[in-house]
């Protein structure tokens, strides 16, 4: 037995039916230049030499997997795949994805601050006693300390603590009680 359907009248169903047939917003700019809007999907994306679905790009041959457990990636998909040319969309879409910029890490002001308080009071690999420190006011366990500081290693407020240490400015009992007033 389901619920009894009923029609709801809260609903503006004009809107709705207008946002089924509003216009696909496709992000990204080299394929939404060469998108024809009145094609389907899947025929836009064979005209452009995408795959619309991978599991039929790939065919059956991706689920034979060898007696030791391991797929040979050389001999059973990559023979039996058609291949088609590359189109310009292809070739763009590639070389974009070469030359795209990797996003900086982040780790906020607190945190750096937290880290560098941590790396200045105890061995660079003693998260255990940076855990049971008083400062640790977020309880942070010991492993994830050590992915917080392996985090801010990568940044450049690491290189900048680094720089000061070296030079002798760096002290750091002043910057954390000015942080906290």
């Amino acid at each position: 037995m389901g619920k009894k359907h009923t029609f709801s009248y809260s609903r503006n169903r004009k809107r709705l039916g207008k946002k089924q047939k509003a216009k696909l917003k496709i992000k990204n700019p080299v394929i939404n230049s060469a998108w024809k809007y009145g094609l389907s999907v899947k025929s836009n994306f064979n005209r452009l030499g995408l795959a619309y679905d991978a599991n039929e790009a790939l065919g059956n041959n991706c689920d034979q997997v060898l007696t030791n457990g391991e797929y040979d990636d050389n001999d059973a998909v990559t023979k039996n795949m058609p291949r088609q040319k590359k189109t310009n969309v292809v070739k763009v879409l590639e070389e974009l994805a070469k030359h795209k910029k990797q996003k900086p890490v982040f780790v906020s002001g607190d945190d750096q601050l937290f880290c560098i308080y941590n790396l200045e009071m105890y061995p660079e690999d003693d998260f255990e006693s940076m855990s049971r420190d008083p400062k640790n006011v977020y309880q942070l366990t010991s492993k994830q300390i050590e992915r917080l500081i392996n985090k801010f290693k990568q940044t450049t407020g690491f290189q900048k603590y680094l720089k000061d240490k070296q030079s002798g400015e760096l002290a750091i009992d002043e910057l954390f009680n000015e942080e906290l007033m």
